[in-house]
């Protein structure tokens, strides 16, 4: 019935004088506690819904069933003339292997799901963000004008079926936030943000021969803007021609040189 619990309809339940002594049809009140401050319960309800005040033993004694207050008190204090005894809830077993049984008893499997909509999931999902909002944050460890090992990593892909500390990494986040491109097989491998230092000769951008990152290097831009190639670059608007400086002429001149002499 609600939050009321059952009390009473036992053989521990019953109405007793100073001699202890079963006294049948005895009425008895109901209070709150077994303090000289308890105040009488009086909403109560007898076994066939009907309210009552007060209780009247049957003819054997026995407190018959009734349903308590509706805050759900798990315990009472009866008065049949003998002083003040206490009335435990005899439901407490049904209650409990109800309470087991129930699909989400204390709410909490509700607020779960509601928290991990916030979260990634192991395997793939869409992930719809509201216009104007950020995803996520990582914070990096060593602000930004200091030196950083770029040794962590915030994500990256491994081998499959690695286990811990065997696996080869592929494209990957460092916690520096710089970006390592290296895809499995021979594609060439790519760093953005390298942040080898803060000095003009760091690299910004590099080009691999081998993994992302490593030397030798065919491409580079550096951190104060120049660029560097290993080979020939190619554009619209560069042609054959190479150039050289200085007080000698190119050992083995082709068509289209061009030598600044000084010195």
């Amino acid at each position: 019935m609600a939050d009321r619990n059952l009390f009473g309809g036992t053989p521990a339940d019953v109405a007793e004088n100073e001699a202890g002594v079963r006294v049948p049809g005895a009425v008895g009140l109901v209070w709150s506690s077994s303090e000289d401050s308890a105040s009488q319960e009086t909403d109560l309800v007898d076994i066939n819904g009907t309210p009552t005040v007060q209780l009247v033993a049957d003819e054997r004694g026995v407190v018959p069933p009734f349903w308590g207050p509706a805050d759900g008190r798990e315990a009472l204090w009866v008065d049949f003339g003998a002083g003040r005894m206490k009335l435990t809830s005899n439901s407490v077993g049904e209650r409990f292997k109800g309470h087991l049984e129930a699909l989400d008893p204390h709410n909490s499997k509700q607020y779960a799901d509601e928290q991990l909509t916030n979260y990634t999931p192991l395997r793939g999902a869409n992930f719809k963000i509201d216009k104007g909002q950020t995803w996520g944050r990582y914070t990096i460890p060593d602000p930004v004008g200091t030196t950083a090992d770029g040794v962590g990593g915030v994500f990256s892909t491994i081998t499959e079926g690695s286990t811990p500390g065997g696996f080869k990494e592929f494209t990957r986040l460092k916690n520096t936030g710089a970006l390592y491109v290296d895809p499995a097989g021979s594609h060439v491998p790519l760093a953005v943000g390298q942040f080898e230092s803060v000095s003009a000769n760091g690299s910004a951008i590099t080009v691999s021969r081998g993994r992302a990152g490593s030397e030798p290097v065919v491409f580079r831009v550096r951190t104060d803007g120049r660029v560097e190639a290993s080979g020939p670059v190619t554009a619209p608007n560069i042609g054959t021609a190479r150039v050289f400086s200085g007080p000698t002429a190119p050992a083995k001149p082709q068509v289209g040189d061009v030598w600044v002499q000084y010195g």
